[in-house]
């Protein structure tokens, strides 16, 4: 099911589109006002500001996050004690970029980690998001790389490669790199899939769900934050050696600080030693506990801490898993490395900048967290409700089915493409629109350990 040409229309149709993905009816109000692909992207920030300085984005990614956040205010009416989401999807895919005052639309990332670069035959995205992620460069370029280094050696030398040595080594070694290429459009089914447990297991309409949310950064936080606003206890856990790398401190820029508190305010804390048999011990009977549980790892790394998601599944009837992978759980995928901006780019939106403005460009701020992090609360509070399951949610298939839903990216057409986005521009240049309101943190998130005891 693609859009209708009605571009004002767009948000609830994909919304419809999701709910029939997870064999939901469809929905109960659709009074949403929708507002133009072109201004909404504005208004959310991912075409970035001032209005015309950077490269027209000619897909509806804010309508996509709205239409997310709308099938989940339409699943959760029924079945939840509060409601304070956000008013807007569209509003979460800048806020990063707003408090962090940085910009999108250009070779380098907003968060200045990933980098597009030219190899012999074509483009690719490389992100150096780790600190021994520099590392791994001699052994990517053969030795021809020696730390430190900067982005016009490695373009340097990237051009005596071609594309198909450099991804599939860089992805052995556990870099997260990927072509700028337009993948099939047409090979996006679904955006998620779900292995359902007995759906005799339902919960209450007047109870909440226990949430032990194992991720990190953006995309899995902010699923746990959309959560925790419907009323769900939600318990933040790390490793006492090796914390959220997201996390901040009262050193750190006040931009930072709140863009942390919104994804874990309202959390609790929980630490513990995952090295130490205690450490493990501790964490395995605290997701015994929780109905809902948020993992963005590779299935590998937590089977070696012996937590197994089929096993645990299996034994609590309704229990959901919501494994958060780059690409996917299975043998061929689920050791693939990605974040946020290489997942855009794989996903094809760096391609379709190069295809409309002559140059791949990076568009929004790591786009696939903010977008997976809106799907990833709507299929964990779906699965929940109609009996628990694992659910398999691949950031890059999230981003991939949304774009297919688009008629000019599945029946490609470049000639309309290129009208459209005319189109658009002459919309935001008569628009005006402001960008939305940065929303506030209901509180701040908890130091780490803080609830330990509790």
């Amino acid at each position: 099911m693609s859009f209708q040409h009605n571009e004002k229309a767009n948000a609830v149709n994909y919304a419809h589109t999701l709910m029939a993905g997870l064999n939901l009816p469809p929905l109960s109000d659709s009074t949403f006002l929708d507002i133009h692909p072109a201004i909404n992207n504005v208004r959310s920030g991912v075409q970035g500001f001032p209005q015309g300085k950077n490269k027209i984005i000619p897909v509806a990614l804010a309508n996509y996050a709205d239409g997310a956040l709308l099938a989940l205010k339409s699943i959760a009416r029924n079945h939840t004690v509060k409601n304070n989401l956000p008013e807007s999807g569209a509003s979460l895919l800048g806020e990063r970029m707003a408090l962090f005052n940085t910009q999108t639309g250009q070779t380098v990332s907003a968060g200045g980690s990933c980098h597009l670069l030219k190899s012999r035959d074509g483009y690719l995205a490389i992100n150096l998001a780790r600190d021994e992620d520099t590392d791994l460069l001699p052994a990517l370029t053969n030795g021809k790389v020696s730390a430190p280094t900067d982005k016009k050696m490695l373009e340097n030398i990237f051009n005596e490669f071609c594309i198909e040595d450099l991804i599939p080594r860089g992805r052995d070694l556990g870099l997260a790199i990927a072509p700028v290429t337009l993948p099939d459009y047409n090979s996006f089914d679904n955006w998620v899939d779900v292995s359902c447990s007995s759906p005799s297991q339902r919960p209450s309409t007047s109870t909440s769900p226990l949430v032990v949310d194992l991720s990190s950064l953006w995309a899995g936080p902010l699923t746990g934050s959309l959560l925790a606003s419907l009323g769900a206890e939600v318990i933040k856990v790390e490793s006492r050696t090796r914390l959220d790398g997201a996390r901040r401190n009262e050193n750190d820029p006040a931009g930072e600080r709140e863009f942390y508190n919104l994804m874990n305010g309202g959390k609790k804390s929980f630490t513990c030693d995952f090295t130490t048999q205690k450490g493990r011990q501790q964490l395995l009977k605290l997701i015994e506990c929780a109905d809902i549980v948020i993992e963005s790892s590779r299935p590998r790394a937590l089977r070696q801490l012996g937590i197994h998601a089929e096993k645990l599944v299996a034994e609590k009837p309704g229990k959901v898993w919501l494994s958060l992978t780059a690409y996917g759980r299975g043998a061929a995928t689920e050791n693939i490395i990605g974040f946020g901006d290489d997942i855009g780019v794989a996903a094809g939106l760096s391609a379709l900048m190069e295809i409309i403005h002559g140059h791949p460009l990076f568009v929004g701020d790591a786009i696939a967290d903010p977008l997976g992090g809106l799907h990833g609360a709507l299929a964990a509070w779906s699965c929940w409700i109609n009996g628990g399951g694992l659910i398999n949610l691949a950031l890059y298939k999230v981003l991939g089915f949304a774009l297919s839903q688009d008629p000019l990216l599945r029946d490609f057409n470049k000639n309309d493409l290129i009208r459209r986005t005319s189109d658009w521009a002459n919309e935001i240049n008569m628009s005006g629109e402001n960008p939305y309101p940065i929303r506030k943190a209901s509180k701040p998130a908890p130091l780490p350990g803080q609830h330990n005891e509790e």
